[in-house]
């Protein structure tokens, strides 16, 4: 009888470990991944008819043109700050001088959640397609409903797109 009460226990506790697997030890991607072969392309100058925002933003992507491609083979994230934890960013083909701007890049926001060791708030690397936003997506940082944590997106060459999400707690509002 305690046997098969023991049986039956411990089925029940492997039961909820699965079920619980997936929030828990949850995978996340990696740069590897995603990855891209770097190339030494270089853009003579910024497409600025490329994006409405473009022209606005000439003084950042102009330096950030300059110090070539960091992220997915042949692009360039330009990162500015736009307030009190709030960042801005574009991002351009190191190809043509096309200038992008992933509406969740657009004001994101960091500093309000538990992150951990995540400090930053954009990881990306010149061979990976992979970029890890730490915080609020762009566009939600005042909003009290918006989820904050570690989002990855992959870049397809012309938006980002979301591949997961850890959620974290959040520890004040903006």
């Amino acid at each position: 009888m305690r046997k098969l009460l023991f049986m039956k226990t411990a089925l029940f506790l492997s039961f909820i470990l699965l079920l619980s697997g997936g929030a828990l030890g949850q995978k996340v991607p990696s740069f590897r991944q995603y990855g891209a072969k770097v190339e030494k392309a270089k853009a003579k100058k910024i497409d600025f008819a490329s994006h409405p925002r473009a022209r606005t933003f000439r003084t950042n992507l102009s330096n950030a043109l300059k110090s070539g491609v960091n992220f997915g083979g042949h692009y360039i994230v330009a990162t500015w700050g736009c307030g009190t934890n709030c960042t801005e960013s574009a991002i351009v083909d190191a190809r043509t001088g096309r200038v992008f701007f992933p509406k969740e890049l657009e004001g994101a926001g960091f500093g309000f959640c538990e992150l951990g060791d995540e400090s930053e708030p954009l990881r990306y690397k010149a061979d990976s397609r992979l970029l890890v936003l730490n915080g609020f997506k762009g566009g939600d940082l005042d909003s009290e409903k918006t989820p904050c944590g570690i989002y990855y997106y992959e870049w397809t060459g012309t938006a980002l797109k979301r591949v997961a999400f850890v959620k974290k707690k959040r520890t004040a509002t903006p």
